[in-house]
């Protein structure tokens, strides 16, 4: 006896499926990348990290290292170089907070 299932069900159960799989690729998604600062403690140590290549992050997320500890621990030139490379183009690229961190008045190179 050949039972053939209704298309309807089938369309479905795909439906509920993907459904499924949107919802957890939007709950674990964003807690699958940590930041790149977060196994350093200074802006020297992110800065060494970033110089040899173990981190690297061509769109930093501002507002999480903005309110971190290595950003608020640096000296206020440093701060502002890298508050002004963000607004610049509204992106953090890691190259930019290494250059604030070695030359802060590189905030104001085009």
């Amino acid at each position: 006896m050949n039972k053939k299932q209704p298309m309807k069900s089938k369309f479905l159960f795909a439906s509920l499926l993907t459904l499924l799989l949107g919802a957890l690729i939007a709950v674990v998604g964003p807690q699958a990348y940590a930041d790149i600062w977060d196994d350093d403690d200074t802006m020297e140590e992110l800065v060494k990290d970033i110089d040899n290549g173990k981190d690297n992050d061509d769109s930093m997320n501002w507002k999480a290292f903005k309110n971190s500890k290595i950003f608020t621990q640096e000296d206020v030139e440093t701060q502002i170089c890298i508050e002004n490379r963000q607004d610049l183009s509204n992106n953090l690229a890691d190259y930019e907070v290494v250059r604030c961190f070695e030359d802060s008045d590189y905030a104001y190179d085009n």
